[in-house]
């Protein structure tokens, strides 16, 4: 299969066999071609991966970069061939023309095999505007985690919607967890559990723009939905007791596998070289987040319900994840672009993918392998935690915080968390937050912004 995928790309790049156009699939590269320069941002482990990867595939040599996302933030150009990248960082990058457009042919691959790809990432967290800029080597969301065994005892169910989940988090108080629940407030994280908690309230079906105006970038984090979920989140976090605490996902799931939580929102972090199965392993189980039945309509101020047919959740993308992209800036952008393709395809990513943290399992035919993203788990929590990711990642609609400036409005919205969580009403708390988001938007570029917000949105003029 290796060598068939080589034959597709060579011929995509030449026309015929006998030329000697380099193709990053090949055995061996033409002799006079320069070794390809990956840049890796702040995931020395993936890297390395990779590159032991490339080597005994190819018998080529990759030049690998380990580079801060602070390096990248500051550079008018990429000193590499392609780059592997937060998968946050996709608008910044392609606002500013670091990385290139992928041929539809290569992605039309076979063996690279684009519609075996969750449909959120393939059809949301790749794209930038209308043009796939970016492959995926796992985006793991936001998922509920429980205990199954109590409860069954309790005689509960996983919660459907925001409301469901306090009532049972106030059942769970009896239990003898240390938290009844417990969820991720560290920062760059109660930023992000925050949007995911609000994403049913924001998405009405008439909206398309859940956090912006999508006329004028004025942030929408000030209004209902997210003063609601706001509220939710820290009520839901002094019935858990840890209001106090900051934990990341790491952590939160931890604390769930080790048994002093009942219910948790994480998802199953991959400790990389980790071999030891918790004796609570078997006992977890995962589901997609709490949905709603009603959604608030932006233009009329008000909240409808949702139809019957209508689905109650909405996937929030890029909450944590790595993609690789070719740059503008390679002298071989189609090896540098058969490379990223490579690197993601079903073969490959199997074996690169689950040395970072960061990612989790993003194909279909995937879903059999799960255990290589999810550590010591066990065989069948693991098959369960794949097939509710799978389901997440499905889902007919989704968004994404992808917007250059990302970390600096998940700053803001983080320290409106912590207000709301100290006693400051939450309207007042994303009030200011909404302040600092204007604040941003300006700085960068109001117009600019507009743009890559409506190119967040699949929408502009790519």
């Amino acid at each position: 299969m290796k060598r068939l995928f080589a034959v597709a790309i060579l011929l995509l790049f030449t026309g015929c066999p006998g030329t000697t156009a380099p193709s990053p699939a090949q055995p061996t590269a033409p002799a006079n071609a320069q070794p390809l320069t990956l840049l890796v941002v702040d995931d020395p482990p993936l890297g390395q991966a990779i590159a032991r990867e490339w080597r005994g595939r190819t018998e080529e040599e990759l030049t690998v970069r380990e580079v801060s996302a602070a390096e990248i933030a500051v550079a008018s150009r990429l000193p590499g061939d392609a780059i592997v990248f937060p998968s946050g960082m996709i608008g910044y990058l392609a606002e500013r023309g670091l990385i290139s457009v992928l041929e539809p042919a290569l992605l039309e691959d076979a063996d690279f095999n684009y519609r075996d790809i969750f449909d959120q990432i393939r059809l949301g967290e790749m794209r930038w505007g209308k043009q796939t800029l970016a492959v995926s080597l796992g985006s793991p969301p936001l998922l509920l985690v429980y205990r199954a065994d109590v409860f069954e005892n309790q005689g509960l169910k996983p919660p459907t919607d925001w409301d469901d989940y306090q009532k049972i988090a106030e059942r769970l108080q009896s239990a003898s967890s240390e938290f009844p629940t417990l969820e991720p407030l560290a920062d760059g994280w109660s930023s992000q559990l925050l949007l995911a908690r609000a994403a049913s309230y924001a998405m009405h079906r008439d909206q398309v723009s859940p956090l912006f105006q999508i006329d004028n970038a004025t942030p929408l984090i000030d209004q209902p939905p997210y003063v609601r979920a706001l509220e939710e989140l820290v009520a839901a976090a002094k019935t858990g007791g840890y209001a106090g605490r900051q934990f990341a996902p790491t952590e939160v799931f931890q604390q769930i596998r080790t048994g002093h939580c009942t219910m948790a929102i994480t998802w199953p972090v991959n400790e990389v070289g980790a071999s030891q199965t918790s004796e609570t392993d078997s006992k977890l189980r995962f589901a997609m987040l709490p949905g709603s039945g009603q959604a608030y309509r932006f233009a009329t101020k008000s909240w409808d319900a949702r139809g019957e047919s209508e689905e109650p959740r909405i996937s929030v993308r890029a909450t944590s994840g790595r993609m690789a992209a070719a740059t503008t800036s390679s002298s071989a952008p189609r090896r540098a672009q058969g490379f990223v393709v490579w690197l993601a395809g079903r073969e490959v990513s199997q074996q690169v993918s689950p040395h970072s943290a960061a990612t989790t399992l993003f194909r279909n035919s995937q879903i059999a392998a799960s255990n290589r993203w999810t550590g010591s788990l066990s065989p069948d929590t693991s098959r369960q935690y794949a097939e509710v990711l799978a389901q997440s990642l499905s889902l007919p609609r989704g968004f994404e915080l992808t917007l250059p400036g990302r970390a600096d409005y998940l700053t803001a919205l983080d320290e409106a968390v912590g207000q709301a969580l100290d006693g400051k009403p939450a309207a007042h708390a994303l009030a200011e937050a909404a302040q600092k988001w204007n604040a941003i938007t300006d700085r960068i570029g109001r117009e600019a912004q507009i743009r890559a917000n409506a190119r967040s949105l699949g929408q502009g003029d790519r």
